[in-house]
């Protein structure tokens, strides 16, 4: 498991997190670069490395806002009681234009046989 940013990089992104909830958080974070990247992420050139760092803290603020989850509950309204859920379609769709935001330049890791999927 490589985690890409670092709890003082993570706070200099603007993070408000704990140092214990950053680490669980970048961790799940870390794991989605990876999976998302076909291990790319890993083995990424050092230019990659502070765009990587960068779109870890983004995705470690959106895990703690409970962005991404599937089917999952976007927003709620407790006086008549209302809530708004989110499609896995949309979900995944808003995980990969975070993605696109940093790592598709100057080295895209989200492409494949050099063709993004984003």
């Amino acid at each position: 498991m490589h985690i890409y940013s670092d709890y003082e990089v993570y706070r200099q992104n603007g993070g408000a997190l704990d140092q214990s909830s950053y680490l669980i958080l970048a961790k799940k974070a870390a794991y989605i670069l990876d999976h998302e990247t076909m291990g790319r992420a890993r083995d990424a050139p050092a230019c990659m490395a502070e765009a990587l760092a960068d779109c870890e803290c983004a995705l470690i603020d959106a895990l703690a806002a409970g962005h991404f989850a599937a089917d999952g509950v976007q927003s709620f309204n407790n006086d008549g009681y209302s809530e708004t859920r989110a499609a896995a379609k949309e979900s995944r769709a808003a995980l990969r234009s975070l993605l696109a935001q940093y790592l598709t330049v100057p080295v895209n890791l989200l492409g494949v046989a050099g063709h993004a999927f984003v």
